[in-house]
């Protein structure tokens, strides 16, 4: 019989432990498939090198468990063209929301006691930013734990550093994790205004980091027009080097501005196409759609955010964007089976 009474009393005690820890953890977008991550190679404790971009005077560094904070900190970086480096744990998290819960709980508590969970991201120095954008998840009210870990190992090197705080959250406040902010980097100088996307406001992110950047006074990165002769660039793959030419667009304008770019083409539908996928996403915002490949052409796929290059003729399509072709009998050097290491970069 008190079994019997047990029961109703567990169920009652689980439901309300899932009614504080509420929802805000949770990702307010549909997850997207990842590419599964290469096993790390060489030693853990060298310095990471930030995703580049032309305008080196600001580093965007994020951590991201779901795509939320990670959207936010590639919309900062495409919005200035600056440098992003993500902050990883050294131990991945859980997939299992609850375990996840669980995890975050333990690792806060150790926080209070002055023992940091490892992470395996580190930077030699930051001293060629103006600007450091720092931006976390919030859990249970407080910064994520990855990056107060890495904040904790680096203050000194950010000591004096400007700091620019964002974050995401499902409806919690960004002040008590701006103060653990503040008391991990007590000798840098933070930004007063904070940016926070909560899962109301997380659908106008563009609009809102682009207010947000108003706001603290940040110049904006405005796109070079690129002198005809840079319109053409060199590919190199293995010892040999073949010319493409770009087209006069702002997607291909963005790719050129990526240059040099090493990528590894992976082979799709039996060499019809060599592909690879820029991170973040080539822009693609007015530029005429609508293609009917044939070898050579270099395009973009616009849902998927690939670029293609085309090895065999192939039908039209309105979601293919043309952004350069291979010069001469160049494609010959790709129309080969199998992942090909490429590199390509201005002429």
């Amino acid at each position: 019989m008190k079994k019997l009474l047990l029961i109703p009393f567990m169920l009652l005690t689980v439901l309300s432990m899932a009614a504080c820890t509420g929802g805000e953890n949770k990702s307010f977008f549909p997850e997207q498939p990842e590419t599964p991550e290469q096993p790390d190679e060489g030693d853990d404790n060298n310095p990471d090198t930030p995703t580049p971009g032309g305008n080196r005077r600001y580093l965007v560094l994020y951590a991201s468990r779901t795509s939320n904070t990670e959207r936010v900190a590639q919309q900062i970086q495409v919005t200035l063209d600056c440098d992003l480096l993500e902050v990883e744990p050294q131990t991945p998290y859980d997939n299992d929301y609850n375990a996840m819960l669980e995890r975050s709980q333990e690792e806060l508590a150790t926080i209070r006691q002055g023992n940091y969970p490892p992470v395996k991201t580190t930077m030699d120095n930051f001293d060629k930013y103006d600007i450091i954008f720092v931006g976390y998840p919030i859990w249970y009210g407080s910064m994520a734990t990855p990056m107060q870990t890495f904040l904790h190992e680096h203050t000194s090197k950010l000591a004096g550093k400007q700091i620019a705080l964002f974050a995401t959250s499902g409806s919690s406040g960004i002040s008590s994790s701006a103060s653990e902010a503040r008391n991990l980097c007590p000798d840098a100088n933070f930004v007063n205004q904070t940016l926070l996307l909560t899962s109301s406001t997380l659908p106008q992110m563009e609009t809102r980091v682009t207010e947000w950047l108003d706001k603290i006074g940040i110049e904006k990165k405005e796109p070079e027009t690129p002198e005809v002769s840079s319109l053409d660039v060199n590919i190199i793959v293995g010892n040999r080097t073949i010319t493409a030419t770009m087209e006069d667009n702002a997607a291909a304008q963005d790719f050129l501005s990526r240059l040099p770019l090493e990528v590894t083409l992976n082979d799709y539908n039996n060499i019809t196409e060599k592909i690879f996928y820029p991170n973040p996403t080539l822009t693609t915002e007015g530029v005429t759609r609508g293609c009917t490949p044939a070898p050579g052409d270099i395009t973009i796929y616009a849902p998927w955010g690939n670029v293609a290059i085309f090895c065999k003729n192939w039908s039209h399509s309105n979601d293919l964007i043309k952004i350069g072709r291979i010069n001469g009998n160049g494609i010959e050097a790709l129309n080969i089976a199998g992942d090909i290491p490429a590199k390509f970069e201005r002429k």
